[in-house]
């Protein structure tokens, strides 16, 4: 009797034995599920991520082709890169003074609309040329600046052979007086002009005093700048 009893808890045992066993394995193997589990969500995240990145992207891609459609404020054209990089007028072959067609200057008493233009001149060795818009800062007599938004406008390519003057910066500007009220003057300096594609810009006295309406918020101000043109 003893003999089957003592048989009997061995096997007991040692099927107990198995059972817990098995059960570690089973919970291993829930472990290593779990496990794999928050690898698969963390790696979906990334996905998710990468998504949104992937989203955001376009949006920028979006912005960007918008802005080259007649609002920015920089002196990046869309032309090719032939002529941004072979034939294009670099800002150090050129020399910049005011003046308009005729000495044409703007009447800053005046409440409507004016032009300050800027002739340059090829001052080097090689014919080049100029296509697009040029980036444009005003810096007021305290210190605010004030990059100018393009004119809806197409540009044009002007050839300019050594020596040659007949090309035109022309800004469009709105004149206001210093102290009109219920307006903010903004009190021109200094402009900063970058030829179109180039990099380095230079920086010229304001020669006409006066003020302009303060627009630099403005979607669509009335001082913004035009193509290089001839004059």
């Amino acid at each position: 009797m003893n003999t089957k009893l003592n048989r009997a808890v061995r096997c007991t045992a040692a099927v107990l034995a198995v059972i817990a066993v098995g059960a570690g394995a089973t919970a291993c193997n829930s472990s290593s599920g779990e496990s794999s589990s928050k690898a698969g969500a963390h790696s979906a995240a990334k996905d998710s991520s990468s998504g949104k990145q992937g989203t955001g992207d376009a949006k920028v891609a979006k912005a960007k082709k918008t802005a080259e459609k007649g609002s920015r404020t920089d002196a990046i054209n869309s032309t090719s890169a032939s002529a941004t990089t072979s034939k294009r007028c670099h800002t150090g072959e050129l020399d910049f003074s005011w003046g308009g067609p005729h000495g044409g200057r703007p009447d800053m008493d005046a409440q409507n609309q004016q032009s300050a233009s800027i002739r340059l001149t090829n001052s080097g060795d090689r014919t080049c040329t100029l296509r697009g818009f040029p980036g444009v800062r005003l810096i007021s007599e305290s210190g605010e600046t004030w990059d100018l938004r393009r004119a809806a406008i197409t540009p044009s390519t002007i050839t300019l052979k050594p020596g040659d003057d007949t090309a035109m910066v022309d800004m469009t500007i709105l004149p206001v007086p210093r102290d009109l009220k219920d307006t903010k003057p903004f009190l021109p300096s200094k402009v900063l002009i970058t030829p179109p594609n180039e990099t380095t810009h230079v920086t010229l006295k304001w020669p006409y005093g006066g003020a302009v309406l303060d627009q630099t918020g403005a979607t669509r101000p009335g001082t913004f700048i035009n193509p290089i043109g001839v004059g």
